[in-house]
C-alpha cells in the first residue's frame, strides 16, 4: 500500500512539473476580452469597431428601444478599437466597461465603487477609444 501511494505521489509530481513547463512555454496573450454593458431608455445606439490580436476587425452594434433596455458586448482577444454612441432627445444611457483585471484604460469616469462608467444624457452623442494601459499603470485613468 505504501509503495502504491508513493507511486501515485511521484506521478502527480511529474504531471505538475510537466504542466508548469507547458504553461511557461505558451506565447503571451495579445488581447483580452472587451466587455461593455449598456442600460438605457428609448432609442439609444452603441457601435464598436474592435481590433483583435490576429489583426481581424470586428464590428458590433447594439440598440435599445423600450423604456428600460439593455445590451452587452463581450468580444475576446481585443487589442483596441473605437466605439460610438447616440442617445435620443428623450432618452438616457449608462455605459459600463469592465476594466478590472484587464489592461484596458477606462475611457470614462471611475466611480467611487470602482466602476468604469459613463452616464449619458438626452441628446448626447460621441465616441471613445479603447486602449491598453502601459505596464504598471492603473485602470483608474478615466476623465
Amino acid at each position: 500500500m505504501k509503495k502504491t501511494s508513493m507511486m501515485i505521489a511521484a506521478s502527480l509530481a511529474g504531471a505538475l512539473a510537466l504542466a508548469g513547463q507547458v504553461t511557461a512555454q505558451r506565447a503571451p496573450v495579445q488581447g483580452e476580452a472587451f466587455v461593455l454593458e449598456m442600460l438605457g431608455q428609448r432609442g439609444w445606439e452603441v457601435s464598436c469597431r474592435l481590433t483583435q490580436g490576429d489583426g481581424d476587425a470586428i464590428e458590433t452594434r447594439e440598440g435599445g428601444r423600450g423604456l428600460h433596455d439593455n445590451g452587452r458586448f463581450a468580444i475576446g482577444d481585443v487589442t483596441g478599437g473605437l466605439c460610438s454612441y447616440s442617445v435620443p432627445e428623450r432618452g438616457e444611457l449608462r455605459l459600463t466597461m469592465d476594466v478590472e483585471h484587464t489592461a484596458f484604460n477606462c475611457p470614462f469616469t471611475v466611480t467611487e465603487a470602482g466602476f468604469c462608467r459613463a452616464y449619458l444624457q438626452p441628446g448626447d452623442s460621441g465616441s471613445f477609444q479603447i486602449t491598453r494601459r502601459s505596464a504598471g499603470a492603473s485602470a483608474v485613468t478615466g476623465s
